[in-house]
């Protein structure tokens, strides 16, 4: 790629939760060129929702036209990866893996997400998961979130994974406190990180707790620094969803970068 930094997470008007008229791939060239900083479109493909809501935007075979989109874009500047964030569900294994066999080398760069744990219910949208937590509890909702991590993980269907404990970006001491008996220690996030580093997949270091009640990035400064000791590969995203946002994030991408770096110093010195 043209330049040393890399944001791997940036979402256009092909995301579904991104209005209409959002960003087109075009609308970011201009800022990530004059920052030198390459950028992974990483928009959302979920699969049960491109086979049963006609107004999802890859519905009816409509990842070609991405692919043509983004492809011309790509043969003009340098500095763009083509990429996708793939949600993971139980009953769509067999289909995940089919979809990866046909298009996994027409991307630069594929990970696997975990949005819902149970459809229509996003953990990511605060009223949907208030609604989720009516009817299962903090306890249930946390535990279902790890298992299917961990089930998605274990099935190697992907080689990156995003943001792997986004379930605290509303269920924390700041908005949805989870009961006593309810497991939210690093200890359980460090263990899917592990489990990441067991089978080579990469672990993104999403900045985007940042603006959600949670304050923090996904997963925490000191989990993502415990991972990388223990030689996890990491990919660091900003998880844009508009121009402004990307705008305000790159100097924070290049910081995460930096920081990432000095891990790897003190490791390796730690080893000579």
């Amino acid at each position: 790629m043209k330049f040393e930094y890399t944001d791997y997470h940036i979402h256009s008007k092909w995301s579904h939760d991104i209005k209409e008229f959002g960003p087109s791939f075009e609308n970011y060239l201009d800022i990530a060129e004059k920052n030198e900083i390459n950028i992974c479109f990483l928009d959302h493909y979920e699969l049960y929702y491109i086979e049963n809501d006609e107004t999802y935007p890859f519905y009816d075979g409509k990842i070609e036209q991405y692919l043509d989109e983004i492809d011309k874009v790509k043969a003009s500047y340098d500095f763009v990866l083509s990429g996708l964030e793939v949600d993971y569900y139980t009953d769509y294994k067999i289909k995940l893996r089919e979809f990866m066999d046909d298009y996994g080398k027409d991307f630069d760069f594929i990970a696997g997400t975990i949005h819902e744990t149970d459809i229509g219910l996003p953990v990511t949208n605060r009223d949907k998961l208030v609604e989720l937590l009516g009817k299962k509890g903090v306890k249930q909702v946390v535990n279902n979130f790890f298992e299917l991590s961990e089930e998605m993980i274990r099935s190697q269907i992907f080689q990156n994974i995003c943001h792997l404990d986004t379930i605290f970006r509303y269920i924390n001491i700041r908005d949805l406190v989870p009961t006593f008996d309810t497991d939210v220690s690093d200890e359980r996030v460090l263990n899917l990180g592990r489990l990441c580093i067991k089978n080579n997949t990469s672990i993104e270091y999403n900045l985007s707790g940042l603006k959600f009640p949670i304050k923090r990035p996904f997963p925490s400064k000191s989990v993502i620094t415990q991972l990388k000791r223990e030689g996890a590969k990491i990919f660091v995203g900003s998880d844009s969803h508009s121009i402004n946002y990307f705008r305000t994030s790159i100097s924070k991408v290049k910081k995460a970068y930096k920081f990432l770096k000095k891990i790897d110093k003190k490791r390796s010195s730690r080893n000579t």
